[in-house]
């Protein structure tokens, strides 16, 4: 598309910005806050690094937040954002996961994961 129609096509159409942001948590290993921090960020690094860090890409991450709701495979990694439960008085959405789990003993695949966001 890009070699068809170069001056109408920017970097930001070509991919959502939650997928940009859900990138930098997982290639920076790190759920939080993204590197570096802002200045007026207090991150206690004493715990941050038990806790907040990604030793490696898990096979499903779940960000809830108030954007629409999706489920995207970013880096081998399937990423759900479910949205709110409730929004106010009305209902929201919510996920449904099926995760068929690795066979002991087997060499590690692509997670075996169907997902779907039901609204309420």
């Amino acid at each position: 598309l890009s070699f068809f129609f170069p001056p109408l096509l920017s970097s930001s159409s070509l991919q959502d910005r939650f997928s940009r942001i859900l990138k930098h948590i997982l290639t920076q290993r790190s759920y939080y806050p993204l590197y570096p921090p802002s200045e007026d960020m207090m991150v206690d690094y004493e715990h941050f690094y038990p806790y907040a860090s990604l030793p490696v890409t898990p096979d499903l991450l779940i960000t809830p937040s108030d954007l629409k709701y999706f489920v995207k495979d970013v880096l081998g990694c399937v990423c759900i954002n479910p949205s709110r439960l409730t929004k106010g008085q009305v209902g929201g959405s919510y996920a449904q996961l099926w995760v068929q789990p690795q066979v002991p003993g087997a060499q590690r695949k692509s997670p075996c994961i169907a997902a779907q966001v039901i609204k309420i």
